[in-house]
């Protein structure tokens, strides 16, 4: 039987900051939307790049918003998930900072003419991991590389 621990904030952050894809959690129309994301972080916030109209640009800006990302070893019984907690703030791609333009911009899945960025400042980061022993940034299929 596995067990349930808390990680640290350093944990989370670590993990946060590794991953590429996510689940960005916003409130439309009274109703719970939870989007499918290719993200990156700088500094303190998370970076999404999404298309101007979408539910995300519409409704993300100046709202409360969730992020979580994670990772399950089913075989192994044993996964983390990571969740930040912040206020979104859309941004024009000439309002982006020089150390958001220079890091490694999150792909975008399609093709678009134009695109419009949602930033997500967490001022809460938590997680949680299963099992224990192993070591969850080592077990990511997919991770960003630390400069």
């Amino acid at each position: 039987m596995s067990t349930i621990s808390r990680l640290s904030r350093d944990e989370c952050e670590r993990l946060l900051r590794a991953g590429v894809f996510g689940r960005m959690v916003v409130l439309c129309d009274g109703r719970v939307e939870v989007l499918p994301v290719n993200y990156a972080t700088v500094g303190d916030a998370v970076l999404v790049r999404t298309e101007p109209g979408s539910l995300l640009d519409r409704y993300g800006d100046g709202a409360s918003l969730v992020f979580e990302v994670d990772h399950v070893t089913y075989e192994r019984w044993h996964g983390w998930s990571v969740v930040a907690r912040g206020t979104g703030e859309r941004v024009a791609e000439d309002e982006l900072t020089e150390v958001e333009r220079a890091a490694p911009a999150p792909p975008p899945w399609v093709r678009r003419e134009s695109s419009s960025w949602l930033r997500l400042r967490w001022d809460e980061i938590a997680g949680r991991r299963v099992g224990s022993g192993w070591d969850p940034l080592a077990e990511m299929p997919i991770r960003r590389q630390s400069r």
